[in-house]
């Protein structure tokens, strides 16, 4: 077999069930034929067929009865599949496939666990190819049909109604208060941690195409402006776009440019799960910088609207979750997902929701991208859509488009045709966005599918839930408003076993399935991750940042008091980020010490950095972090 410890795994979170309730039958001919099926297609069966399978069974709890996929042998006469129909048979009907009146919430909870145990697995390097070029597929033909969207007028001016009403902060948008910053990401130039800053300063002083010259160490020597410890570049000159120019006596000017820093975004992909990838635009730096700076301002923003406050929580997830447990309990709320939600943002949907911003919108088309390098026409193309993933401004735009196009919906259908700022306000308080989550009344569910299809956007059907008792929002799969959330393992035990991130992932995991009372799955992977650090994991408390097994009474391996902490103290492993030299001086590291935070600059910041994504396990003396 490819990958012997998937299958053990299985089987353990499997004999799991059979202990849970015993009255279930077939579940040893069930692992038959896993295992039969497994050596035939891998684990494309485990991350791929089984995930199928379960969305079979989430549409059949939304829509009241069970259709089996395509891959899944059923007897005849019969709706269910042979593979775990002693647990389907307990939720739906077996020859009619009709969801029973009362349906098995534990047979569920199994069910998803099983399904879903293997869905967000990293794909093999053999698909990555393949996976990258349908992403890359997918994110152009949503360029088309961004290209060829038509709004329908009445909706337009109704839409643009209630946009006038939201983010009245913005109306004294003040570019000079504008703090920007480096994102974590990756950028167009290649470049990272310190040498982000080595080449902010160099655009500023150097001519190029996207920045005119700027004497920035004459500046620097004797005039910083500050302001609440912010440093702040001198603006164009109207008259002359070309040219930047001193203030009288140093006055402070805008941050923002006359022109855009760069035009061109490169185009890449990154994992989703075992059956997709995600395109992101990687953006040029001073693009990036820029768009961090707004993106603070934009949430800043929303925080103080009084209609956006009370649907956007752009920080918190637990409202969405909220509604979607008592949506799956009462039917009142009905939860929405988008396909490609960002990619399908066109340019021309943005601009008609912040027109009443004029000065903020046009320093968010300066600091946007709008062509991206084609790899298969290896030109670079222009967008019709507003931005891609990378752009920092993305997320928090559209959640405001979306979250006011639900609005605008529920006051059409309502007869409001010229709301007040009061009607809008109350409506406000019936819509929840989150990103491209969005959770509204039953009743209007339909009626705001059918407006966000009409500004060219697309609604996922399979993953949007408005009848039955089943919803998804945020990452909680909600039944009856019982949590059916289930389990993920994000990485092949098999390809992956020595990579620390992995063991930090299987430690989570193996804790999650203790806590569900999945006792034989969680010691296998316990075994697993021991096994591979060679050492034994201590019992640590819930709250402790080491990597260690939780325990129901919150108990821990203390081994020591700390004379100088006053606490007690275990020795125990925990990630460390890798760092590298990466030294910086000069006015680079002065422009960075006035627009890096205190609270984010660590003790060597100027002479080295982390490297993302790359961590390794050292062992260490850490508090225990209990009682």
């Amino acid at each position: 077999m490819k990958s012997p410890l998937c299958l053990r795994l299985l089987f353990s979170l499997i004999d799991d069930f059979m202990r849970l309730d015993s009255s279930v039958k077939g579940l040893d001919r069930d692992k038959v034929t896993i295992k039969a099926r497994f050596e035939h297609e891998g684990i494309g069966f485990l991350s791929v067929a089984l995930s199928s399978l379960c969305d079979s069974l989430d549409r059949g709890l939304a829509d009241g009865r069970f259709a089996c996929p395509y891959g899944f042998k059923r007897n005849r006469g019969e709706a269910l599949p042979k593979l775990f129909s002693g647990l389907l048979c307990k939720v739906f009907n077996t020859n009619t496939g009709k969801l029973k009146e009362a349906p098995d919430v534990g047979a569920i909870k199994c069910l998803r666990e099983a399904l879903r145990l293997f869905k967000k697995c990293k794909s093999a390097e053999d698909r990555a190819t393949e996976l990258h070029r349908s992403a890359v597929s997918t994110f152009w033909d949503a360029e088309r049909r961004c290209e060829a969207s038509i709004f329908d007028d009445a909706r337009s001016v109704l839409l643009s109604r209630v946009s006038g009403y939201i983010l009245p902060s913005l109306d004294f948008y003040c570019p000079e208060k504008v703090l920007p910053k480096h994102g974590p990401g990756a950028v167009f130039e290649k470049v990272a941690g310190n040498q982000k800053w080595s080449t902010v300063y160099g655009e500023l002083t150097v001519e190029s195409p996207h920045i005119s010259t700027f004497n920035l160490e004459s500046s620097i020597c004797h005039d910083w402006q500050l302001d609440d410890e912010r440093l702040f570049i001198h603006p164009y000159d109207r008259d002359s776009p070309d040219q930047l120019v001193y203030g009288e006596q140093g006055e402070l000017g805008e941050l923002i440019p006359r022109r855009p820093f760069g035009e061109c975004a490169r185009l890449v992909s990154v994992a989703k799960n075992a059956t997709s990838r995600r395109t992101i635009t990687v953006e040029p730096l001073m693009n990036m910088f820029i768009q961090q700076g707004l993106n603070s301002v934009l949430r800043e923003s929303i925080a103080k609207c009084k209609v956006l406050s009370s649907t956007l929580a752009l920080t918190d997830q637990s409202k969405n979750q909220h509604l979607a447990m008592i949506g799956s309990r009462t039917g009142e709320w009905s939860t929405l997902d988008l396909s490609a939600a960002s990619d399908l943002l066109s340019l021309k949907l943005v601009k008609l929701v912040f027109n009443r911003h004029p000065l903020f919108l046009e320093h968010m088309l300066l600091c946007r991208s709008d062509k991206v390098f084609d790899d298969r026409k290896k030109v670079a193309r222009d967008l019709s859509k507003f931005a891609g993933m990378g752009n920092a401004l993305t997320f928090p735009v559209q959640s405001t488009v979306f979250a006011c196009i639900a609005i605008s919906c529920i006051l059409f259908k309502d007869g409001y045709f010229r709301p007040s700022y009061r009607d809008v306000k109350r409506i406000a308080k019936r819509v929840r966005v989150y990103g491209d989550d969005i959770i509204v009344p039953t009743n209007y569910a339909r009626d705001v599918i059918d407006w966000i299809n009409s500004f060219g956007l697309l609604v996922n059907q399979k993953k949007s839930f408005f009848e039955g008792n089943f919803r998804e929002s945020c990452g909680v799969d909600a039944f009856k408003g019982y949590d059916v959330t289930p389990l993920y393992l994000r990485f092949d035990p098999d390809i992956s076993p020595k990579e620390a991130n992995a063991y930090a992932s299987f430690v989570s995991t193996s804790n999650q399935a203790w806590m569900r009372g999945l006792y034989k799955f969680a010691t296998d992977l316990a075994d697993i991750v021991e096994s591979g650090l060679k050492a034994k994991l201590p019992l640590i408390g819930k709250n402790s940042g080491a990597l260690g097994w939780h325990s129901r009474v919150d108990a821990c391996d203390a081994q020591k008091w700390d004379p100088i902490l006053q606490r007690l103290v275990l020795r125990a492993p925990s990630l460390k980020s890798e760092t590298y030299r990466d030294r910086l001086d000069g006015y680079p590291a002065l422009l960075k010490f006035y627009l890096t935070p205190l609270i984010q600059r660590g003790k060597k910041h100027l002479k080295i950095s982390e490297r993302r994504f790359s961590s390794r396990i050292i062992w260490r003396w850490m508090p225990t972090e209990v009682g």
